[in-house]
């Protein structure tokens, strides 16, 4: 993830003990007309806090007071009413944390630039796609799903970023992960970084039961620390956890303890951890579709043997359980020793009584380059814009700029307010955190889910089945040439 993440390690020392997150909404555009005295970090001095701010080199602007309108996420849009935008936009300060550090950041640009920040929160891919076809030209930027910006990339809704004036997406701000990885033949139609925290909230992470863990005498921190913790030793963790606490003789969510608590979609946490994508890049840039189908089986058999056990595992939808927040509820209760979920979960269980950390989820093989994390396709935020878009100069200075100052003030919000809760109060679990948000990686056949090809190997794991080679053949025809079609739509965009 660039250098994001070590800059951010210096601001984790920094961090101080701040309130809880809310959620900020609204259905109709914004617009923030109050500006702030304070413009020292503008000048690169240095703050109360002793950080040095490195900004980037941009002209100095005066747009006349234009304002510069966003479309977020609504509740309507993608994964519903936990993934309303909420760092884009803020009317004032409400002593929240999030909230104040947004308000402070978008009283910088406006200052800074002769700006006013707006946003429009709407259903993003199907207004961006409207606005659009018909002409629009209100909107300067999207803050979208990944998997929504690399479709509608592909279907020429939205600039390919390389070409804005003045928006380095090799600074330390951006996520060059995600611009080379979802980036086809050198063309980058989405990007995320601490210009968005919803990138965070959307990283997998594994949670687990300081009390539970201690008790069976396991020191998880050690074990990563260590390179001791991979997929076989969670297993054997988790499988030693399990208790039928009303001694019916049946595993039930609702009334006993499990090894392992998983969202129904966490299949691929699983695989990827491993360091395995199902695609790759030819020598031109275009995807195709690239892996050791040997290691694939192994991988797959493995992470199948532990989530399709419901001995060992609950998910949503067995095991008694209906809905994701019953499935939290089994680890909140204490009876889970692990909960794999994003790290947006966090926030979600600030009132449990349950003291917990956040762990890597493991490696497959102890051999392999280091630990692999995805992020949500659909719920992991990023910025693009719209080709309606008529000043493109203005575009990229600001969407530069909010991403530089956002380093130092929403991302240091958000790192400040994840060290707030009980199970962060402590160095190990800021370690743990910065080696998850670090070693994310994203994969284009997650995402296009050519084929189906994607999911059917996930749904193996979640149902226990090992026939990895008879699936990828029967389903690569037909995701190679879905695949073709993006490839041929880029090609035609060109």
């Amino acid at each position: 993830m660039s250098q994001k993440m070590r800059i951010c390690s210096i601001i984790l020392t920094l961090a101080a003990i701040g309130a809880a997150i809310t959620a900020c909404g609204g259905t109709t555009a914004k617009e923030d007309n109050q500006t702030t005295p304070d413009t020292t970090a503008s000048t690169g001095e240095t703050t109360a806090a002793e950080t040095i701010e490195i900004m980037p080199e941009l002209p100095k602007k005066d747009y006349g007071g234009r304002t510069f309108t966003f479309l977020t996420s609504n509740e309507n849009d993608d994964n519903g009413v936990d993934w309303v935008t909420k760092d884009i936009y803020a009317p004032e300060e409400t002593g929240d944390i999030i909230t104040d550090a947004v308000y402070q950041r978008n009283r910088w640009l406006e200052e800074e630039f002769n700006i006013k920040i707006a946003e429009y929160q709407c259903v993003t891919m199907t207004e961006t796609k409207k606005a659009v076809t018909s002409g629009v030209t209100d909107y300067d930027a999207v803050m979208t799903g990944i998997a929504n910006g690399c479709n509608m990339g592909a279907q020429n809704y939205i600039l390919d970023l390389q070409t804005l004036p003045y928006l380095n997406l090799k600074a330390a701000w951006w996520d060059q992960g995600l611009t080379k990885d979802t980036s086809i033949a050198g063309r980058t139609y989405i990007a995320t970084g601490d210009i968005t925290i919803v990138d965070n909230d959307a990283t997998a992470v594994l949670m687990f039961n300081k009390q539970m863990a201690a008790n069976l005498d396991y020191d998880f921190y050690d074990m990563v620390r260590n390179n001791t913790w991979d997929l076989a030793t969670m297993y054997s963790c988790a499988k030693s956890a399990v208790k039928d606490l009303n001694g019916d003789g049946k595993m039930e969510g609702p009334n006993d303890q499990f090894g392992l608590a998983t969202a129904d979609w966490s299949g691929n946490c699983y695989m990827y951890c491993s360091g395995l994508s199902l695609s790759a890049k030819d020598s031109e840039g275009f995807p195709v579709l690239k892996t050791d189908t040997n290691l694939l089986t192994e991988v797959v058999t493995a992470a199948g043997e532990m989530i399709s056990d419901k001995e060992v595992t609950v998910r949503s939808g067995q095991n008694g359980i209906t809905s994701s927040d019953e499935l939290r509820y089994v680890f909140e209760e204490g009876r889970a020793l692990f909960f794999g979920e994003v790290m947006a979960c966090v926030t979600r269980m600030r009132e449990s009584e349950t003291d917990f950390g956040v762990i890597p989820f493991p490696k497959y093989d102890l051999a392999q380059d280091g630990y692999h994390h995805i992020a949500h396709s659909t719920a992991c935020k990023g910025v693009c814009v719209p080709t309606t878009q008529n000043d493109l100069e203005m575009t990229g200075i600001i969407l530069e700029a909010m991403a530089a100052k956002s380093l130092y003030t929403v991302t240091d919000a958000y790192y400040d307010k994840s060290l707030t809760y009980k199970f962060m109060r402590d160095e190990e679990s800021a370690e743990m955190l910065n080696i998850i948000l670090s070693t994310r990686s994203y994969d284009l056949a997650y995402i296009y889910n050519w084929g189906n090809l994607y999911s059917g190997i996930i749904d193996l794991i979640n149902t226990g089945k090992d026939n990895v080679a008879s699936t990828w053949d029967k389903r690569k025809k037909t995701a190679e040439k879905a695949m073709q079609k993006t490839i041929d739509a880029y090609k035609e965009n060109e």
